[in-house]
C-alpha cells in the first residue's frame, strides 16, 4: 500500500481502468495473440483490406482463423498450402541477370580449384517460365 500513496490520482485511475479491462477480457476469453509477418506483405494486406471494407488488421486475422477452423480437413490443407504465383522472366531480365553474374565473376575471380561453367552462347528463349517455389 505504500506505493499506492505515491501514485497520483490519474495513475490510480489508469490502473483501475487497465485492471477492469483485463478482468473483462478474461471473462470473455480474450487473449493477446501476436502475429509477426514480413513487411513486404503490408501493401498487399492494405489493398485487400480496402477492397473488402476492413479497417482493422485484427479483424483480418480473426476472419482468417475462423474460416480456417470452420473448414473441413481438405479445405484446411488447401488453405495452409503455400501458394506462390508463377512468374515469367523476360529475355531482357535474363540477360541483365547473366551480365550481373559475369560482372560478379570478373570483380571477384574464382579460386583456381573452383568449378565455374561459363555459357558458350546464350540462345535464351523469349521467356523463361518460373513455376511456384516450394515453401
Amino acid at each position: 500500500m505504500a506505493e499506492e500513496k505515491e501514485l497520483t490520482e490519474e495513475a490510480k485511475k489508469q490502473r483501475r481502468k487497465r485492471e477492469k479491462a483485463a478482468a473483462k477480457d478474461a471473462a470473455l476469453g480474450v487473449e493477446k495473440f501476436t502475429v509477426e509477418v514480413a513487411g513486404v506483405f503490408k501493401p498487399d494486406l492494405k489493398r485487400v483490406m480496402a477492397a473488402h471494407g476492413i479497417n482493422n488488421q485484427q479483424e483480418v486475422y480473426q476472419l482468417l482463423l475462423m474460416n480456417l477452423i470452420a473448414a473441413d480437413f481438405e479445405t484446411q490443407a488447401n488453405m495452409l498450402r503455400c501458394v506462390t504465383t508463377p512468374f515469367v522472366v523476360s529475355e531482357k531480365v535474363s540477360r541483365l541477370i547473366e551480365a550481373a553474374g559475369m560482372k560478379s565473376l570478373a570483380d571477384d575471380p574464382p579460386e583456381p580449384d573452383d568449378e565455374v561453367e561459363k555459357p558458350e552462347t546464350t540462345a535464351a528463349p523469349d521467356q523463361v517460365r518460373m513455376g511456384p517455389s516450394p515453401c
